[in-house]
């Protein structure tokens, strides 16, 4: 059960959210927008969208992500890098966290993606190389259909928070409804 103040923040990011998304149809500004608030209100560093093809078969990193302005220089010139390095990965159901996601339907926390193998986590040794550490998955669902899977991460480790998975999810829920897919 949230308590009041946690109740307070959902509400704040759910309106905000409402407010941002209700300005466009389209899919990558919808993402972008909400990948930009809930970094924003989670203080978390970077999000990225993977969207299933229609075909079903492979998950592919949508031109929507945000990196944090809040960080040092050197940390959003690495999320960047980390981004740039992400754009070749293509993945298959149950395949990294994003495909995990979707094939779970179920959000997934992962501590610190940089001590897992490259088996576990694809882009282990490029989190390792610019200093990612906490990953949350999240899906956005519609009618019981992965629709997208949104991704985000922290520099720092954080143990996982089932209230900020609770928001997240919210969130993801919003978007749902905004239904531009």
């Amino acid at each position: 059960m949230l308590n009041s103040k946690e109740a307070e923040a959902k509400i704040q990011l759910l309106q905000t959210l409402n407010q941002s998304i209700s300005k466009t149809t389209e899919l990558n500004a919808v993402l972008t927008a909400t990948l930009r608030i809930v970094c924003e209100s989670i203080n978390w560093d970077y999000g990225e969208a993977w969207i299933p093809e229609q075909d079903g078969t492979i998950l592919e990193l949508s031109p929507a992500w945000y990196v944090n302005p809040a960080k040092s220089i050197e940390q959003v010139s690495d999320l960047q890098k980390f981004r740039l390095c992400s754009e070749a990965f293509i993945l298959s159901l149950g395949v990294g966290l994003p495909g995990r996601v979707w094939s779970s339907q179920q959000p997934e926390w992962i501590l610190d993606v940089s001590a897992h193998s490259e088996t576990y986590f694809l882009r282990h040794y490029i989190a390792k190389a610019f200093g990612i550490k906490t990953g949350l998955g999240v899906p956005i669902l519609a009618n019981a259909q992965v629709i997208a899977v949104l991704v985000f991460f922290r520099s720092e480790i954080c143990e996982q928070d089932p209230q900020v998975i609770e928001l997240v999810m919210a969130a993801t829920a919003q978007v749902a409804l905004k239904n531009c897919f």
